[in-house]
């Protein structure tokens, strides 16, 4: 029997250098003072509220002509494969207390905004890995010469004190989507 496919059957982590030492120091102490954490660097803090990806897949729009009786007819653009996505990946972030991973990503979007003129660039390592349902890397998606292009807003409330599930969003921007299919 064929497994159907399931949502969170993929493995997305930022990388270790993907927040800059300035910042990673800046929160250390407040990571070592939540009692009971056994998290203590900022990056794994951040990974844990990783909640879920959206990487739209390729797309075009047919080129259209049409012929002396006045029937349209459709081809395939010329444009390389590349050009066919969308380039862009959304994290959706789950929001922890005192939105402290909100304001570290926006803190993150400022450090790399910053180097527009030097390598405005996330670390490279950034990808998504497909797992089987044996937990087995079926395929690898890197993303190269990516950017923080947007954080999604910030939604409070006085008039909502209960403590709820909140997520956020951080758009990407990449350049280039290497797709390597791991077949063995």
């Amino acid at each position: 029997m064929i497994l159907s496919a399931r949502n969170n059957q993929f493995k997305f982590e930022f990388p270790r250098n993907f927040i800059p030492k300035e910042i990673s120091d800046k929160y250390k102490p407040y990571l070592n003072r939540m009692p009971g954490s056994m998290i203590k660097e900022p990056i794994d803090y951040f990974n844990y509220g990783i909640q879920s990806m959206n990487l739209p897949g390729p797309s075009f729009d047919p080129v259209s002509q049409n012929d002396f009786p006045g029937n349209t007819r459709r081809f395939r653009t010329s444009l390389p494969k590349q050009e066919l996505y969308d380039k862009s990946l959304t994290i959706t972030m789950q929001a922890f207390d005192g939105w402290v991973n909100y304001w570290m990503a926006v803190e993150v979007f400022d450090y790399y905004y910053k180097l527009s003129g030097k390598h405005p660039f996330v670390p490279e390592g950034v990808g998504v890995q497909m797992l089987d349902a044996d937990g087995t890397v079926f395929d690898t998606i890197q993303l190269k010469d990516m950017f923080i292009s947007n954080i999604g807003a910030l939604d409070l409330n006085f008039s909502s004190n209960t403590i709820e599930f909140q997520t956020f969003d951080i758009e990407f921007s990449y350049n280039v989507l290497d797709v390597v299919v791991n077949v063995a």
